[in-house]
């Protein structure tokens, strides 16, 4: 069956979240402990911050916790997570590719997104990133609308049915292989794993590519 839509994740995916990620952490700190004045203690705490993040796939509880641990900082906020919610589009910014990239596909194939979290949050990351004029807003599917997360298939189906188009005829990017990767398994479409950081084994006959860029050599 031919494809007709390409799905993306946004994280990792098509949006730098490596970076935005980085300069939140460099707010938080700046603004929660201006004694670390010199330039090298202040980067290891970001740097501290940005492993126990786990590229967003843990409770930023965990990173507040760990903070107050080793250096002593206490995050003022309630919530980290809430927090973090608010200002993380801010600082929201794509692959250096991904515009370009887009730009090609929209002319093949219809493009939709299929992303987990907060539903004014990814709408505003999407916004901020620059890559919203790819995506019918009526059209992108945010986890926070629904009652269910990837990989339930059934936000997949969602995305489907607002593209018309069947699951068999549709592909979908992520970088998550237990969100992404399997959701869009269980759901029916064929999966391309995208992965940032060097090579990566798996045990699956999946198409993997490192960068948005490399799905013009296959679609």
């Amino acid at each position: 069956m031919a494809i007709r839509a390409i799905f993306f994740d946004f994280d990792d995916t098509i949006g730098h979240r490596e970076a935005y990620a980085y300069d939140c952490y460099r707010r938080i700190i700046k603004e929660q402990a201006p004694h670390l004045t010199d330039p090298f203690e202040f980067e290891a705490v970001v740097q501290d911050c940005m492993l126990w993040d786990e590229k967003g796939n843990i409770d930023k509880t965990h990173v507040k916790n760990m903070l107050k641990e080793t250096y002593g900082i206490e995050l003022p906020y309630e919530d980290l997570n809430a927090y973090w919610d608010q200002i993380l589009w801010e600082h929201c910014v794509p692959y250096s590719d991904s515009e370009k990239s887009l730009e090609i596909l929209s002319k093949r194939y219809k493009l939709g997104l299929i992303t987990n979290g907060p539903s004014v949050g990814q709408r505003n990351k999407l916004r901020n990133s620059g890559l919203s004029r790819f995506f019918d807003p009526e059209q992108i599917v945010v986890s926070g609308d629904y009652p269910f997360r990837k990989p339930d298939p059934r936000l997949f189906y969602a995305a489907c049915e607002k593209l018309d188009v069947l699951p068999q005829e549709s592909v979908y990017v992520g970088d998550i292989y237990g969100r992404d990767v399997l959701g869009a398994h269980r759901a029916g479409m064929t999966p391309v794993w995208i992965w940032n950081w060097g090579e990566r084994k798996c045990g699956t006959d999946i198409l993997i590519i490192h960068k948005i860029s490399d799905l013009l050599d296959y679609f």
